[in-house]
């Protein structure tokens, strides 16, 4: 419910001493200086009772400017914010109303009466991590506070390079499933979990356009959350000494179980289970920005250099379209416990996507197959 009492929203009216060509590659994710692109307003990051946007406008020497935005998650996704900053740039440009009004109608995703769990659900499954000498139970939940931050930039070539990993069966699997199983599997290794453990990566599936959701049709204009997470579920031995394409079938199949019957489901288990947490020992999740239009907004003064969110959380993983010297690829921010699981990570990832480093550490072998 949102009390419209007609106060507006937060909005700060800033001015840098720095040009866009000497931030370079610090507007990309994790954004150094967030904090000051975004003041904080003391009072006004909760959950209930707040404003639900906060707004800051920077203007930079050369004649850009920084357009950074907190929202109240619970309102709307990253679809519902783009509908509503497209609205903006309408507006700026004289408009009077917008051209897709916005439409509530939060019944549409309301549980069944009496709602009923008829699918399984992975991403909410309780998980009691091992408690053995060899376990290292403080990776399986990492500190939110205490996080490593870095962002990998995945070109078209890198994206090749991964594809060539996979059995001809399985290379026409789209790029989300293919990041996806590549992020889960180095993420695992990195972390140096217990074999024995149990991992799992959710992934962030939308409503909107979904072939497989047929009669959950939402309006033109609806800007509520209209996803779920399905989750990927693998023993950690099995992932870190399995072939890349066996994360791609998890992942791929996980995905697939998205449809109508799934999302009724998981609207009847928020009821039953009283709005619970997704899992979150050995859990990732991760969602493809690629394809929101973050990189679209226009206020009438260009396509913007960078757009999407300016950092992550612990558990999240982002696709954001970027680009890097000239080239179009994807930039995806990661969180981990300590530098040295960041570094195996990168090293995890260099094996993979890095066509000079595996034709040297790969030269003297050969494949010999045999009937």
């Amino acid at each position: 419910m949102v009390d419209c009492t007609g106060e507006g929203v937060l909005f700060v009216a800033a001015t840098a001493d720095v040009g866009l060509e000497q931030l370079g590659d610090a507007i990309r994710p994790p954004c150094p200086y967030l904090d000051e692109f975004l003041y904080n307003v003391p009072g006004s990051n909760d959950i209930l009772g707040c404003p639900l946007l906060l707004i800051q406008v920077t203007r930079l020497t050369c004649g850009g400017f920084v357009l950074a935005l907190r929202l109240n998650h619970t309102m709307s996704d990253a679809f519902g914010l783009v509908q509503f900053l497209n609205t903006i740039t309408e507006m700026a440009r004289g408009r009077k109303v917008p051209s897709i009004p916005p439409v509530w109608q939060r019944e549409i995703l309301n549980a069944r009466n009496p709602p009923r769990i008829t699918c399984p659900h992975q991403e909410y499954q309780d998980v009691v991590t091992l408690q053995t000498p060899n376990s290292k139970a403080s990776n399986m939940v990492m500190d939110p506070n205490n996080v490593v931050q870095c962002s990998f930039f995945f070109s078209s070539n890198q994206i090749r390079n991964l594809r060539e990993l996979l059995p001809k069966h399985l290379r026409n699997c789209t790029r989300f499933e293919l990041l996806t199983a590549c992020l889960w599997k180095c993420r695992t290794i990195a972390l140096e979990l217990d074999p024995k453990e149990t991992v799992r990566v959710s992934c962030m599936t939308s409503i909107r356009g979904n072939k497989n959701v047929n009669n959950l049709r939402l309006p033109l204009g609806y800007y509520g959350n209209a996803f779920a997470y399905p989750a990927a579920v693998s023993n950690v031995r099995v992932l870190c000494d399995s072939p890349l394409g066996y994360a791609v079938k998890l992942v791929k199949k996980a995905k697939d179980q998205v449809n109508d019957e799934y999302i009724k489901s998981v609207a009847d288990l928020i009821v039953i289970k009283g709005r619970p947490l997704y899992t979150v020992p050995g859990n990732c999740i991760v969602s493809d920005q690629t394809r929101v239009g973050f990189n679209e907004v226009d206020f009438g003064w260009g396509l913007p250099v960078f757009g999407g969110p300016a950092m992550t959380l612990s558990l999240f993983s982002l696709y954001i379209p970027y680009e890097e010297k000239g080239e179009k690829g994807v930039v995806v921010p990661l969180c981990l416990p300590t530098a040295s699981a960041m570094e195996r990570f990168k090293q995890e990832l260099k094996k993979m996507t890095d066509e000079e480093y595996k034709m040297y550490h790969f030269k003297d072998f050969k494949i010999v197959s045999s009937l």
